[in-house]
């Protein structure tokens, strides 16, 4: 009897510190909703802070204003393809920029160190260095490119539940303006870039800027395709003063029939995909695990009649 109830305690005891640390990784409710609206921090995504709050932000904003681009059209280039990345802060172009040109120093100065450091000396040094700087001062922009497809893949994704919300909305009687804040005003765990596109582009018409003008910028922001021609639909709807619900619904429509589309067009992709890692992965494996008993075994016998002929 005394096992028993030593077991139930152990059991009950294991149970209870597992729901803990479950709970304590995925929080039913997140801590941002349990506060008031006093509470929580008045943040506008319209406002930067004055400094970089990390260090290295900081050190390479500093690179970045010494090395900058001189020339305004390269420089709203790279701002341009920044905001594609979602990064709204006018610093994060002296940022990228000295990224590069850190990036571009130390992998060389690390390449260096480690030499000097095994007493090894580098074949061909010049052309390492050259090439570590290469790939340094490079790879901020395959990485921003990398974040700018993600981000187009996750509007393009979302793109069909927010307009059809925004349809249920402006057919229930709101207006488009408060139709958008209502549908970007969600939580941050469920809110998408196209959410806080959104809400930039109300809050930017609330601030004076014309509805057009706002709508026309948020397209260029995100650079898909899909947002583009939604907002020139809206754009025409508002011009000619026809129903924004019958266009919201025929463009929620194509929008789910499209992401249909891309999600079966990847499913027929899939075993295309997995041919090459299984050639080349697991079928050296099954060969391996397949034919090596059986050529050990050859060897032996090999082996033993060759012991046998030798005499």
């Amino acid at each position: 009897m005394g096992y028993v109830i030593v077991a139930f305690f152990v059991v009950s005891g294991v149970t209870a510190l597992t729901a803990y640390g479950l709970l304590r990784l995925f929080p039913a409710v997140g801590r941002e909703r349990l506060g008031t609206a006093a509470e929580r921090p008045s943040s506008s995504i319209l406002r930067f802070d004055e400094a970089p709050r990390v260090l290295w932000q900081r050190l390479f904003e500093r690179v970045g204003r010494v090395f900058g681009p001189g020339d305004t059209q390269k420089a709203t280039r790279i701002r341009y393809r920044l905001l594609q990345a979602g990064f709204q802060d006018p610093r994060a172009v002296l940022v990228f920029v000295g990224a590069k040109i850190g990036l571009a120093v130390f992998l060389p100065a690390l390449l260096l160190f480690y030499s000097i450091l095994l007493r090894y000396p580098l074949p061909n040094a010049p052309l390492l260095v050259l090439v570590f700087a290469a790939i340094g001062f490079m790879a901020p922009n395959f990485w921003l490119s990398n974040r700018i497809k993600e981000r187009q893949r996750e509007i393009t994704n979302a793109l069909p539940d927010v307009l059809d919300l925004l349809m249920v909305c402006v057919e229930a009687g709101m207006g488009f303006d408060a139709a958008v804040a209502r549908i970007s005003d969600v939580p941050q765990a469920r809110r998408s870039p196209f959410h806080a596109e959104l809400m930039r582009m109300h809050l930017e018409t609330r601030a004076g800027r014309p509805r057009e003008e706002a709508m026309r910028e948020m397209g260029e922001r995100t650079g898909v395709q899909d947002v583009k021609s939604i907002v020139s639909a809206f754009i025409q709807t508002e011009k000619l003063g026809t129903p924004l619900g019958k266009t919201l619904r025929v463009h929620a429509e194509a929008a789910r029939v499209a992401r249909r589309h891309r999600a079966e067009e990847r499913a027929y992709l899939a075993p295309l995909k997995m041919i090459f890692p299984t050639v080349f992965l697991l079928m050296p494996s099954f060969f391996l695990v397949a034919m090596g008993p059986p050529l050990l075994m050859l060897m032996r016998l090999f082996q033993a009649m060759g012991g046998l002929r030798s005499p």
